[in-house]
């Protein structure tokens, strides 16, 4: 038995080793917390005895589909499906979604779920009846504000009731750029404009200012449930709370202590809001905003930005040279043009739609403003800083704003600091073979001391499957894994990058690398030009990436490795797969994509003294790959698998295992070990590193 804190909440939890279950109850789900995308759901509730869990699964039939979506009401929907529970992430430095579920409350989760029937949910208390009622609002809303324009859409989503769909992350992709993502998280602006607009209202009903106020109080927790419940939202209405409360009782409002109350209150219901980015730039910002208040709005623009530079860098190893002024520039347009505009739109769709057009047409304007300075070059990719020497940032930017008779002291301390960790993030001293958890598919990332090269071999990606129309969603933006693991580096440029074979779940993501780094070459197995997956996934996105075709033994410019298969054209499938072998720190390497035993034998008998001491594993250890006389001629100690968890395949076969086993083949598996890391340095020194050596996988439920 263990204790596990989950925000104010303690559950008691049996440790077993299984690590899903079948689980059948009742889930209660409120209608805004439903979403649908094609063929796929997923919803947050609670069960029977108030455990929270993500509920996912797919859909049966279109008639199934429009009956979940038509839900407008508190509802509870018998299900059953597959108890689980939320792995660490797979790689080094990825988005920790075992941290953000439990920030919302969220143990489990509960995944293949077939839903069985359901009823309407009855409040049992005024408390209940009034937060359910609240939910159905934002439902409302939410379906409002879709039948918007496109872009007005995205808009009103996220400023209104702070709900960001799949489209918000393509339509703001300038915006992520610029550092001005924290405009679209509820937070103080939008606070101040809900008590505007209810002050304007009670004005207008002749309604005193002393009852005004006492209904702020009142309608405010509303506007947290309206709006989502983050925690910058709740900081800012916490903070307001308090401060209407302080002039209410005739005290005197002392801004810091406030902010203190507000931190430890919010602290208590969801401790694991400092640990986000969202959480730590909201409070460190209030907090500075105490003190800075009186400054020009150049300034505090200024001073804001270098306080928040090392949290930024920190959670997303990148930042734009036009950030500060980008938010001097927008923050001003935003507050007095955007929100206005958002508002009136959505106020008047209703009734007078053709405005709504017009005032899209202004908004369009501003979002082409934002896009074009987001396509200005100026984009440095810094690498993830440490804890620690994020927190010597943050301390000597505080510094540097609190005693401004230091300034020139500290200003050398922090420009000494960065242009330090710059060259240490970006001249490492060791090199590293990197097999990245991408699922079921391969993803290798191979860099040589100092950065001198940066080999890329396949991106991952998902597989597709044809649907009828009803099924089909809006594409997902997809980030491969890679992409991040070499933007945490401080890559912004490859070298080359080798495609295997045609397969989605090799090149599937190679769209997104090669749209979002430098690319100097892409090498492919020769025949693969010619194949449709190259054609529709590859050739479209290479801009100035030079392709080239390759045949065993040719010799290709920065690239650490030799080519050993294939041996003649061909059209980019399994058995044309393009294979490397190379000497990396102290060992051999031997990469062979979905090469089978028919091709691996061809590379003994060409090459009859290779010899690999690593091998990745080819197929994703299917019983098609890894002969046992290639694996006993090469000399393979280790044998590394990249394969999804549960995956349809099987993959890693039985048969693979047992020949691994009988060869005494030391097997490393993504599924196990999520990323696996090989370091290396010119004077011999290795070590591995795996990611998910010690996660926890039981449920916790």
């Amino acid at each position: 038995m263990s204790l596990l804190f989950v925000g104010h909440k303690v559950v008691l939890t049996n440790r077993i080793q299984l690590n899903q279950a079948d689980w059948r109850g009742t889930i209660l789900v409120q209608p805004d917390e439903i979403k649908c995308q094609g063929d796929y759901f997923q919803f947050t509730g609670a069960d029977a005895n108030k455990h929270h869990l993500q509920v996912s699964g797919y859909l049966k039939s279109a008639a199934e589909k429009k009956r979940l979506e038509k839900i407008n009401r508190p509802i509870q929907l018998a299900v059953n499906g597959q108890l689980q529970t939320i792995d660490q992430p797979g790689n080094l430095n990825q988005f920790n979604y075992r941290t953000y579920c439990y920030s919302k409350g969220i143990t489990n989760l509960l995944g293949k779920t077939t839903i069985i029937g359901w009823q309407e949910y009855k409040a049992t208390n005024p408390l209940t009846w009034v937060l359910n009622w609240l939910h159905i609002l934002r439902n409302n809303m939410r379906k409002y504000c879709e039948q918007l324009p496109k872009l007005m859409k995205t808009y009103a989503l996220s400023l209104l009731i702070g709900f960001k769909d799949e489209e918000f992350s393509e339509d703001m992709e300038g915006v992520t750029t610029l550092g001005l993502l924290h405009l679209f998280s509820l937070s103080g602006l939008h606070v101040f404009y809900f008590c505007w607009l209810l002050r304007r209202l009670f004005l207008r009903m002749y309604i005193t200012k002393e009852t005004t106020s006492l209904l702020l109080l009142l309608l405010l927790p509303a506007f947290l449930v309206i709006g989502g419940g983050s925690g910058s939202l709740f900081r800012s209405i916490m903070m307001a709370e308090l401060g209407m409360l302080g002039t209410k009782l005739g005290r005197q409002r002392v801004q810091l202590n406030v902010w203190s109350v507000t931190l430890l209150v919010n602290l208590m219901f969801d401790p694991y809001v400092i640990l986000s980015m969202g959480g730590q730039l909201s409070y460190l910002l209030s907090f500075l905003l105490i003190f800075i208040g009186n400054y020009s709005s150049f300034k505090r623009a200024w001073v804001l930005n270098i306080a928040s530079l090392p949290i930024i860098l920190f959670h997303t190893y990148q930042w734009h040279l036009l950030t500060s002024f980008a938010n001097f520039l927008i923050i001003p347009i935003f507050s007095n043009f955007v929100m206005p505009l958002v508002i009136l739109s959505a106020a008047t769709y209703w009734f007078i739609p053709q405005l709504t057009k017009v005032l899209n047409l202004g908004l369009s304007l501003f979002h082409y403003l934002v896009t074009a300075l987001s396509h200005v070059p100026g984009q440095i990719v810094f690498g993830k800083l440490s804890l620690e020497f994020t927190v010597i940032l943050l301390v000597v930017s505080l510094g540097w704003i609190a005693f401004p008779r230091l300034k020139k002291y500290f200003t050398f301390t922090l420009i000494t600091c960065y242009l330090g960790g710059f060259i240490w993030i970006h001249f490492p001293l060791h090199g590293e073979v990197t097999f990245v958890d991408v699922g079921q598919g391969d993803s290798i990332m191979i860099r040589t001391p100092f950065n001198r090269s940066v080999t890329v071999i396949d991106t991952g990606g998902k597989v597709g499957f044809l649907k009828p129309d009803w099924a089909q969603g809006p594409p997902k933006r997809h980030l491969p894994p890679v992409l991040n693991y070499l933007h945490s580096l401080g890559i912004a440029r490859i070298n080359t990058l080798c495609l295997s074979h045609q397969d989605a779940d090799h090149v599937g993501d190679s769209g997104v690398l090669l749209s979002k780094m430098t690319v100097e070459q892409v090498v492919i197995p020769k025949g693969m030009e010619n194949s449709r997956g190259f054609q529709s996934k590859v050739q479209p996105f290479l801009g100035r990436a030079k392709v080239t075709p390759v045949l065993a033994g040719q010799k290709i410019k920065n690239l650490p490795l030799e080519i050993v298969h294939p041996f003649v054209a061909g059209k980019g499938e399994n058995h044309d797969s393009l294979t490397l072998w190379g000497k990396l720190g102290s060992d051999t390497f031997i990469f062979s994509g979905d090469l089978d035993q028919a091709g691996e034998k061809d590379i003994i008998a060409t090459y009859p003294n290779l010899q690999a001491t690593i091998a990745k594993l080819g197929h994703h250890g299917s019983k098609t790959a890894s002969a046992e006389e290639y694996l006993k001629q090469i000399h393979v100690k280790i044998g590394v698998i990249s394969a999804g968890k549960n995956n349809h395949y099987g993959h890693p076969n039985p048969e693979t295992l047992t020949t691994l086993k009988k060869l005494d083949i030391q097997s490393l598996s993504t599924i196990e070990e999520g990323m696996i890391s090989y370091r290396f340095t010119n004077r011999g020194f290795t070590n591995w590193r795996f990611v998910r050596r010690n996660y926890e996988k039981d449920p916790i439920h």
